[in-house]
């Protein structure tokens, strides 16, 4: 199910939201289980202004509730349609192929190095960096990368796109550090916001929940999946281990056992795949869906 939220959804329209799965919120709305002012008398003071302090998109677009946000309606209703072209019309139909242009024997024009770069380029392709007027091309069909959850868990990137007209669920990791923001909380008047630096090609407790999550997904709206694997491991240190990285670890082992459409996982030139994270998506996992393929120039272990 997709939902879009247009206003203000508070209560029970909260939870009704989330269990949508997939959440499109318009920037000027905000989804609260609780409001502001019925949690300020909770806490007998006048904390919270505004319910969009706690349910707006810098809240749960960033935390993963909301999959996508939108200016407007209208351009809500064009994301939803666009996302639905991506599904069959019903449960066991075919996958809506379209015809492309882009044929499906080109060569894959953009190629990856060993310093970080961005994932998307891999994917959708780049203007050329030495001829502004070239497009250097990527795996899928020309700019049908479409990225979701796009703040939340940034070290891995998920969203949907076309290979040969073909709709499939794309997984991939990003090789450069990047940075999470822990919010203060007005209730606290010790807390003070955190910025967090996660290493890139590393699964944490949030980027291994995202993926076990756009793995369900994909799975429900019945897509074939490429995953483009490139860690190095999991982070498991204290804070990481408090976290719930081992569970949400084996969220992926889960999700990946129940998959009934091909999965194909792919190991990008210059990539790694070692210790814990090539168990979780070893093709032993589901040997019917499952195959892996490696560029000779990845490293594995």
């Amino acid at each position: 199910m997709n939902l879009k939220v247009t206003c203000r959804a508070i209560g029970i329209g909260a939870y009704l939201v989330r269990l949508g799965q997939r959440t499109i919120q318009v920037e000027n709305s905000h989804i609260n289980p609780i409001g502001a002012g019925a949690l300020n008398k909770v806490l007998g003071k006048e904390v919270y202004t505004s319910n969009n302090q706690l349910g707006g998109i810098q809240i749960m677009y960033s935390n993963g509730v909301t999959h996508d946000v939108t200016t407007d309606d209208f351009d809500g209703v064009y994301k939803i349609i666009q996302w639905l072209s991506y599904m069959p019309k019903c449960k066991g139909f075919p996958l809506p192929i379209l015809e492309t242009g882009d044929p499906i024997d080109r060569e894959v024009e953009f190629v990856p190095t060993k310093a970080p770069y961005d994932p998307r380029w891999m994917l959708n392709g780049r203007q050329n960096p030495d001829d502004k007027n070239c497009w250097q091309k990527g795996f899928f069909d020309h700019k049908s990368f479409h990225k979701i959850l796009q703040p939340w868990a940034q070290t891995v990137v998920t969203g949907r796109a076309r290979l040969g007209g073909i709709p499939v669920g794309v997984i991939c990791v990003k090789t450069r550090t990047v940075e999470m923001t822990i919010p203060a909380d007005p209730a606290n008047l010790d807390s003070e916001t955190k910025v967090i630096q996660q290493a890139g090609q590393v699964w944490f407790p949030d980027s291994a929940y995202k993926t076990a999550q756009a793995i369900k997904d994909f799975n429900r709206e019945e897509l074939p999946m490429m995953i483009f694997a490139n860690w190095r491991g999991f982070s498991g240190g204290m804070k990481d281990m408090h976290d719930q990285v081992l569970k949400f670890g084996s969220y992926i082992v889960d999700a990946l056992t129940e998959y009934n459409q091909p999965i194909m996982i792919y190991i990008p030139p210059y990539a790694e795949l070692r210790g814990g994270a090539w168990v979780v998506v070893d093709p032993t996992i589901n040997p019917t869906h499952m195959e892996m393929y490696a560029d000779k120039l990845s490293r594995t272990s």
